[in-house]
């Protein structure tokens, strides 16, 4: 038995040593697996931090471009971007260029106390950009980033800006630029608060390879990691340099200088809406720590293991049925979830058990899939009666109104999603006055749809008054008033008088509509008497009056006819939109609505719709002393 016993033993430490090794290399493996979706998942937290400070200054940047014209041509340019810039913490300052007069015409405006001094940099602009603008060789509506800045009195203070073009209302044609400032510093301390391990770090470079963060601030724009003055070194520099610059994400080993020459693994991703790249560096001794540990703890049990499979070998062939008693109350206890045993001798009643323990889990899993299930069934049958509600909401059918021969109206409304933030009504006041609205929200889905609704009844339960400019001044008081969000809606009322032909109209800067006159000759009403609604309260409106004359037709519609692209990116237009509704002057309104929908449609070629779209037709047919 003695011999027996060391056969026995041997085979087993040869068993051990072999699953240990195999067990090593394994969890080399699976060790390195966890550490890259650690520094992934890291990583996605990092990148989107940064992502909502890069696309939120593109979407601010983007607004301010939409509307800085507007608000230049009414001399209020200073007092939009201050309320910009006070309402936005990721921004260092905003500044506006308009490229008729580029010297003179500059507003600027820095965030910080005022005792503080503001952050001059070394350079504007990027001067072929602005020249790419003038010549018309960049995309409508593109953005760039531009590379780190120093202030030129604070060399301390590294920034980058955020441009885009502002251009002339329905046209490609460049009226200025918008640059959104937004300091490094916040970025670096947001980086220095993210916890890596023990003395890991991360920084951020940009495309070109130099460093733009780092916890070292002497190497920020000193050193290059695709050159000889990289912070980490590898035996395969040319090769790590090629995967960061195409393959976005990956891993290396190397040196890293910041950790004195300790050999480090290291993690790079590149950060979306940007051109940076982010770097994650783990030392390699704290990456191994707890798995060196483990291999030390599997040797120690190991070698317990074979001291104790020894002993009960001595006493095997005396006590044959109690090892196999717990061998059997181990498996129990592996596949319990509970770990307690039941008394009972029966081995295979026991394994039952474990298996209706995993039974009842996967029943568990089951019921919460089905309810997953209930409830993405439930939001989209919300999401479809909020639909069938903002359709209830806006008049529809055809005739308008039957019993008033004066007039022949139709409109339509076709969110580009499931709701939208386009509106429109349409009712009389009384007996001769006919009151007409077309508006815009900005934004489109849900919010846009509750801000639309609330714009609309606000209008209703206004418009007891027959001037157009007071209603529009009561709303727009009422909307600032419950905006917390800084929605805002350009809006136009018109109220006729369906007996004279006299209309009352303001435009809360809204698309400017067309009459189309019975001989084919086509007027705009380019008038427009105020800001949109919703941004500050107590503004002052203006209106004007214009006589309908008999077989006139008047156009209103929303920005996303004219912003509407074909497959090439092309803007349908204004100019377009003239062209279609030159040809119309013997059309009923609803035909007029229908081939503008139908060219509409034609033009974007089976591309997606981007904009909600809204038409008003009304058609003057004659004037009237008395209702027919």
């Amino acid at each position: 038995s003695y011999r027996l016993n060391w056969t026995i033993t041997s085979i087993a430490i040869l068993i051990i040593a072999a699953i240990v090794f195999i067990n090593h290399r394994f969890s080399d493996q699976v060790l390195m697996e966890k550490i890259e979706e650690g520094a992934i998942h890291q990583s996605n937290q990092v990148v989107s931090k940064i992502a909502r400070i890069t696309i939120g200054t593109e979407d601010i940047t983007r607004n301010i471009a939409n509307q800085a014209f507007y608000f230049y041509q009414h001399n209020e340019l200073d007092f939009f971007l201050k309320q910009i810039l006070a309402s936005n913490e990721i921004l260092e300052s905003i500044e506006v260029y308009m490229l008729d007069d580029l010297q003179k015409d500059v507003r600027k405006f820095s965030s910080g106390n005022l005792d503080e001094l503001i952050c001059i940099p070394y350079q504007e602009i990027d001067d072929s950009y602005i020249q790419n603008l003038k010549e018309g060789k960049l995309v409508p509506g593109y953005g760039k980033w531009s590379d780190p800045i120093y202030c030129k009195n604070d060399t301390s203070h590294l920034f980058v800006s955020y441009y885009r073009p502002i251009y002339h209302p329905g046209t490609t044609k460049v009226a200025g630029l918008v640059s959104s400032v937004v300091s490094l510093m916040k970025i670096r301390q947001m980086l220095s608060e993210i916890k890596i391990e023990k003395k890991g770090y991360s920084f951020i470079t940009n495309k070109s390879g130099w460093i733009i963060t780092h916890p070292n601030e002497k190497w920020i724009l000193k050193k290059n990691i695709f050159d000889n003055t990289s912070p980490i070194k590898t035996d395969y520099q040319p090769e790590i340099e090629s995967k960061i610059r195409n393959s976005g994400r990956g891993v290396g080993n190397g040196v890293s200088e910041y950790l004195n020459g300790q050999k480090c693994w290291f993690y790079h991703a590149t950060i979306s809406n940007s051109d940076w790249i982010l770097i994650i560096v783990i030392p390699e001794k704290e990456l191994f720590r707890d798995h060196d540990r483990n291999l030390y703890k599997i040797l120690g049990v190991s070698v317990l293991g074979i001291l104790i499979l020894f002993m009960m070998n001595m006493l095997i062939f005396k006590r044959i049925l109690d090892p196999l008693v717990r061998v059997t109350n181990a498996i129990h206890g592996f596949a319990s979830s509970t770990g307690k045993l039941d008394n009972t001798k029966d081995e295979i009643k026991m394994l039952a058990q474990s298996l209706e323990d995993w039974q009842i889990k996967y029943g568990k899993m089951v019921g919460e899939q089905l309810k997953t299930a209930k409830e993405k069934q439930k939001f989209e049958d919300d999401l479809k009666s909020a639909h069938e509600i903002q359709q209830n909401i806006i008049p529809t059918g055809y005739p308008a109104f039957a019993d008033y021969l004066e007039i022949d109206l139709y409109a339509i409304l076709k969110p580009a999603e499931s709701i939208g933030g386009d509106l429109y009504d349409y009712y009389f006041i009384d007996e001769e006055h006919l009151l007409i609205a077309i508006g815009d929200v900005s934004g489109k889905g849900i919010p846009a749809s509750l801000f639309m609704a609330i714009a609309s009844t606000l209008i209703k339960s206004n418009s007891n008054n027959l001037s157009s400019r007071e209603i529009i001044e009561k709303v727009n008081n009422e909307l600032s008033d419950r905006n917390p969000n800084q929605y805002f809606v350009t809006l136009f009322i018109g109220i006729l008088n369906v007996n004279t032909g006299i209309m009352d109209y303001c435009n809360a800067a809204h698309n400017y509509p067309f009459i189309l006159h019975v001989d084919g000759t086509m007027r705009t009403l380019s008038k427009s008497h105020g800001i949109p609604l919703g941004i500050y309260k107590n503004k002052t409106y203006k209106s004007n009056t214009i006589e309908l004359q008999q077989g006139d037709l008047i156009l209103l519609y929303t920005d996303g006819i004219i912003n509407s692209r074909n497959p090439q990116g092309t803007h349908f237009g204004t100019e377009k939109l003239k062209e279609e509704i030159q040809g119309m002057n013997n059309l009923d309104a609803k035909e007029v609505v229908t081939k503008l929908l139908k060219s509409i449609q034609n033009y974007e070629g089976g591309s997606a719709q981007s904009d909600d779209i809204s038409l008003l037709a009304l058609r003057y047919l004659y004037k009237t002393k008395n209702q027919a």
